[in-house]
């Protein structure tokens, strides 16, 4: 991952009509940096009829959080590992991120590509699902840690993302409500 702010889309657990087509936008649009294909209810024929209407160009842009056993048949960016899947398969090589949700968790980052940290804000697509944290207090913790921000976040608090010391911001609420 560079050193710039990155932007990273995920997807809703839910299917969406024409989220491909959508994925294809906000990749081929820049308004995101990757994505990631977060469907914990699916099947690996479902995330695999997903990843087919997806233009191939954007593989390298693309995480997996489940089905990493897909990695074989698609050449992807890598896998994000979460409370479903916390274990790095066997001969990946690839690029892995991982979920974080306490500050403690941060003394492991180092370990991975990237880490997201949640929730940062009040989330968009979970009602219940609330801020966990200050900024203030976060900032000595994030210092030179490729920490994303996720939950609740919108771009309008980005500038605050970047004080506080986040290395970028991953949106599902935004992009999909």
């Amino acid at each position: 991952m560079k050193d710039e702010f990155r932007i990273i889309a995920i997807t809703s657990p839910q299917h969406i009509p024409g989220e491909a087509m959508k994925i294809n936008e906000i990749l081929c649009n820049n308004e995101a940096d990757l994505v990631h294909i977060r469907k914990p209810l699916w099947t690996e024929d479902q995330t695999i009829e997903l990843l087919q209407q997806i233009s191939p160009e954007f593989y390298n842009r693309i995480k997996l959080h489940d089905h990493f056993s897909l990695l074989q048949w698609f050449p992807l960016l890598g896998i994000h590992l979460n409370s479903r899947n916390s274990i790095v398969p066997k001969n990946v090589v690839l690029s892995v991120s991982c979920s974080f949700h306490n500050i403690d968790q941060l003394v492991k980052a180092d370990q991975y590509d990237y880490v997201t940290l949640s929730p940062i804000f009040d989330s968009i697509s979970k009602s219940d699902y609330r801020s966990a944290f200050s900024l203030s207090e976060l900032a000595p913790y994030l210092n030179g840690k490729r920490v994303i921000a996720l939950g609740g976040v919108t771009p309008d608090k980005f500038e605050q993302l970047k004080n506080a010391g986040f290395a970028g911001a991953a949106m599902l609420g935004y992009f999909w409500n």
